[in-house]
């Protein structure tokens, strides 16, 4: 049986009941007023007025000519997904683009589904499923600096404009993070869902570029970034020339997402907040790496969803296996979907106690190793009976750095 939503947006006003040493988690005093507030923007025209008037690009309309085909590629992490489409949409009808050669392309089902909700009777926009192990569903660009063959959609191959929308984030270098390898081909894919594999690139001399580099050779000029606000809003948005808009982006991201702690708490209760495209396993993985920032050793970590997706299989390691070192190695090497979000679980449960909200079976939750929690009090008691706790919402965006660099992990 599926549990009932949590009301995960109401966990940090709640936890002010909870005895003990709640530490405040604040922005950086740098941080304009306007930016800390995080208000929430219309996402339709947030996205249109981008496209009017893009960083160090022309407008939208100035590159369009009749009969072009444009494929819009989207991150399924984008915020308030449906009204940012709607909005390219609009931007693209505008300049004279027809509904019938505009076609979206997703990772996956389940967002080809939501992107369909916007669309109206009269609109008939393609929609279109990246299928990674299909053949043919790919083309070669050609191969990159390392040899490797370069492999995209075949839909965003043949369009003669390109538009990937992605979810901006802290720390996220790359331009083109938002196209490739998400829509590249499964050898692709797996590179980069390695723990292994993913800090070998980031340690590699000009590892950032490899990203950079297939984007540069698929041929896309223009990118547009969401920066997420708290509730899984949207707080901006930026398009333009891909290198200009990944600056804008992570400044925009620092100064809404970049926190800072006084000290370091025994107890972090990290909430991963929006609807059901939110409630992904590799969210809880960025609420785990959030955490860890702030978190003592052999500190706790509570994190509150309404996921109910089902362990892959380097997340089921933690089933089959109860030894962590064993698991957190395998995982480590492991090349699936899961293993990413896999690795911080398990290396989080190495350092202590993890509890677990979620819509989950219970018994499955106990079988990972995890404490099931069931309801906001008992997360009131749990802060109770830590000397200091913490609550970092919307964790799956945060960052969070401890002023104190005297404090020490004792």
């Amino acid at each position: 049986m599926v549990k009932p939503l949590h009301p995960v947006e109401q966990i940090a006003e709640r936890l002010t009941q909870a005895e003990g040493g709640g530490v405040r988690l604040s922005r950086s005093t740098r941080v304009k007023a306007a930016n800390s507030a995080g208000a929430a923007i219309d996402p339709v025209v947030a996205v249109f007025e981008a496209l009017a008037e893009p960083l160090d690009f022309p407008p939208l309309a100035a590159g369009i000519v009749p009969g072009d085909r444009v494929a819009i590629a989207v991150d399924r992490a984008v915020p308030c997904l449906a009204e940012v489409l709607r909005g390219a949409l609009n931007s693209l009808q505008q300049a004279g683009v027809e509904p019938a050669d505009i076609s979206v392309v997703t990772e996956d089902d389940q967002t080809a589904e939501l992107c369909r909700t916007i669309f109206g009777d009269k609109e008939t926009p393609q929609i279109v499923v990246h299928a990674p192990a299909d053949e043919t569903n790919l083309c070669l660009i050609g191969a990159t600096k390392r040899g490797e063959p370069l492999l995209v959609n075949r839909t965003i191959f043949e369009a003669d404009l390109v538009i990937p929308i992605g979810c901006a984030r802290v720390g996220a270098e790359n331009a083109y993070d938002s196209l490739y390898p998400r829509f590249s081909s499964s050898a692709a894919l797996e590179k980069y869902r390695s723990p292994a594999q993913r800090e070998a690139i980031a340690n590699r001399n000009g590892g950032r570029s490899e990203v950079d580099e297939a984007g540069w050779m698929i041929g896309v000029q223009m990118t547009v970034q969401v920066v997420p606000g708290a509730g899984e809003c949207v707080a901006q948005v930026v398009a333009g020339e891909p290198q200009a808009v990944a600056h804008r982006s992570e400044e925009l991201c620092r100064e809404q997402w970049l926190l800072q702690s006084e000290q370091r708490v025994g107890l972090v209760i990290a909430t991963v907040t929006g609807g059901a495209q939110s409630q992904t396993w590799a969210n809880v993985g960025r609420a785990i790496a959030a955490a860890e920032g702030v978190l003592m050793e052999e500190g706790a970590i509570a994190i509150c969803t309404n996921l109910k997706e089902k362990p892959g299989h380097s997340l089921g390691r933690l089933v089959a296996d109860t030894n962590l070192d064993k698991v957190t190695r395998k995982v480590f090497q492991d090349h699936d979907a899961d293993s990413w979000p896999a690795w911080h679980l398990a290396r989080a449960l190495q350092r202590g106690p993890v509890y677990f909200m979620s819509r989950m079976n219970s018994e499955i939750v106990e079988d990972m190793g995890l404490a099931p929690v069931d309801n906001i009090d008992d997360l009131v008691r749990l802060a109770s009976r830590h000397e200091s706790f913490a609550v970092l919402s919307d964790a799956q965006h945060a960052v969070v750095n401890v002023d104190d660099k005297g404090d020490e992990r004792d």
